[in-house]
């Protein structure tokens, strides 16, 4: 993929996007013929600080006790990303986990705050509490095993993964960061990595990027491999790093595009979720 420059202004981030298209929700264009039929519920929950966070939550069958997996989209992104873009949320249905894909706050039919209209940094920062509302709301569903939950996070989102990891250790088992990286666009300063947060101890986690995944800041390049190192120097064990030569694949194309990081990927939560 070759990586865009993106540039939220009231925030003053940067990151990459997959779309140079305004954020819009949509549904999954999905190809006809035979297949399997998934149910796939709308479903809202509500954070600490009142923000009404969407999401899309799925499952196999009606068994119990089902493992659960938290599907986080990047910047600029939605919930629906996890359906259109990428077969993995299909994946983990057919795999007999139950998936939940959310809008973080500020993107697709998650409001903000206050119901502002403009995105700011400590929009990102707090992103964590949407988690912490659909951890809360999935100990409320019957067929959920609440001690089999994982976190999976897209890009920026994969920053998300990573906080809600340390903040919440008792309540996410394991998870996922693909392609973590967000940084000032003045400072350039690594941003959404639990800066600041009390009792902050992030572990089990699985990172994974592409060697070739940058961005160009003037005369700086941005690596996405770089940032992934940094965080995962900072977290407990378990937690792996995987780097993949010649790819510039950002985030969920990862799994889309190289086969060895889709393995990884679940082998990584048959071991450790």
């Amino acid at each position: 993929m070759l990586c865009r420059w993106i540039w939220v202004l009231a925030i003053g981030v940067a990151g990459c996007s997959e779309s140079e298209e305004e954020l819009q929700i949509v549904g999954p264009d999905l190809p006809e013929g035979p297949g399997r039929v998934y149910p796939i519920s709308a479903v809202s929950f509500t954070s600490i600080d009142s923000v009404e966070v969407s999401a899309l939550f799925g499952t196999a069958d009606a068994g119990e006790s089902l493992p659960v997996v938290i599907l986080l989209h990047d910047l600029g992104g939605n919930k629906a990303d996890w359906l259109s873009a990428t077969d993995t949320y299909v994946a983990l249905l057919e795999r007999g986990y139950a998936a939940l894909a959310i809008d973080l706050r500020g993107h697709g039919e998650t409001p903000l705050p206050d119901d502002r209209l403009t995105l700011e940094l400590i929009d990102l920062e707090r992103s964590f509490l949407d988690v912490h509302a659909a951890l809360i709301w999935l100990q409320n569903q019957s067929n959920i095993d609440v001690s089999r939950v994982a976190v999976v996070g897209s890009g920026s989102g994969g920053n998300v993964a990573y906080v809600s990891s340390g903040v919440f250790p008792e309540l996410i088992k394991t998870s996922v960061s693909l392609s973590p990286g967000l940084w000032g666009s003045t400072s350039l300063e690594p941003l959404v990595i639990g800066t600041g947060l009390e009792s902050f101890g992030p572990r089990s986690m699985l990172f994974m990027v592409g060697d070739q995944d940058q961005i160009q800041a003037g005369d700086v390049i941005l690596s996405y491999v770089d940032f992934a190192r940094n965080l995962e120097a900072r977290t407990a064990e378990p937690k792996d790093l995987r780097v993949f030569t010649d790819s510039a694949d950002h985030g969920w194309a990862l799994l889309n595009n190289v086969p060895e990081a889709q393995d990884l990927f679940f082998l990584w939560l048959e071991e450790n979720l």
